[in-house]
């Protein structure tokens, strides 16, 4: 089952990186990573993105454990499925929830492609977005945001503009051994010949907007898109850490 990914990160306008990026053949968490692509004919691919929470101690930690975690599950056998985010909640709280770097958070969406059948697992704000061969694009996840859980409550109304703070995460992976209540998102989508899949964290997708898929072009090459993506987010300014993955079914 042949398969391409293509996949980049930038710190942006920031000191630090705090996202990593699995490829499913290395975690990358670098200031500059000039795009990359690489093939597989084999029956799966996976692949995923991690973003580190700006505001708690250790956000560059935080993102890279969640996806080490992951990897190595993957690695070992284990099936596919929302309790790899409950390991690497274990795992994160392992390492960091004590003393100083207590508290330390990240966002994880991972994907994992299987024949004609793609499964999603998210938590955060990071998102996993199908876009089919007729240039149609789904948003797979859905945000893990304080007004999302507002609005399903019915506390508060779809497509009323509210304050900022209502944007800010309401579930991610926190390195706090009581925080086990945190959403997660899991679905499994159809991926087709010529359909691809995206993953990005909130970098790409708050910076481009309606622009990402504006700027999709399906003639082009999985490397040359993503490099499309990059260059215009730089040119944006890049107000923050961006990493995205682009998985393409080919046949």
């Amino acid at each position: 089952m042949p398969w391409t990914l293509a996949y980049t990160q930038h710190c942006g306008n920031n000191p630090d990186q705090q996202d990593a990026l699995w490829s499913g053949l290395a975690i990358y968490q670098r200031r500059d990573l000039a795009p990359l692509q690489h093939s597989s004919d084999g029956d799966e691919v996976f692949a995923a993105v991690a973003d580190g929470v700006a505001n708690s101690p250790a956000p560059q930690r935080a993102s890279r454990i969640v996806l080490e975690s992951l990897a190595a599950d993957i690695a070992a056998g284990r099936t596919f499925n929302a309790s790899l985010l409950r390991r690497a909640h274990g795992r994160l709280c392992d390492a960091l929830a004590r003393g100083r770097s207590y508290g330390s958070a990240a966002t994880l969406t991972a994907a994992a492609c299987r024949g004609d059948r793609c499964t999603v697992v998210s938590v955060g704000d990071s998102r996993a977005y199908r876009i089919a061969a007729d240039g149609r694009w789904e948003q797979i996840t859905r945000d893990h945001t304080i007004l999302n859980r507002l609005i399903d409550e019915g506390v508060a109304e779809d497509g009323v503009a509210y304050a900022g703070f209502y944007g800010m995460l309401d579930s991610c992976l926190t390195a706090d051994d009581a925080d086990i209540d945190f959403a997660i998102h899991y679905s499994t989508v159809a991926l087709r010949p010529g359909d691809a899949l995206l993953l990005c964290t909130d970098g790409v997708h708050d910076t481009l907007g309606e622009q990402l898929a504006a700027l999709f072009d399906h003639g082009a090459k999985a490397l040359a898109q993503v490099q499309r993506w990059r260059e215009v987010i730089l040119a944006l300014g890049a107000p923050d850490n961006f990493s995205l993955v682009l998985i393409e079914r080919t046949a």
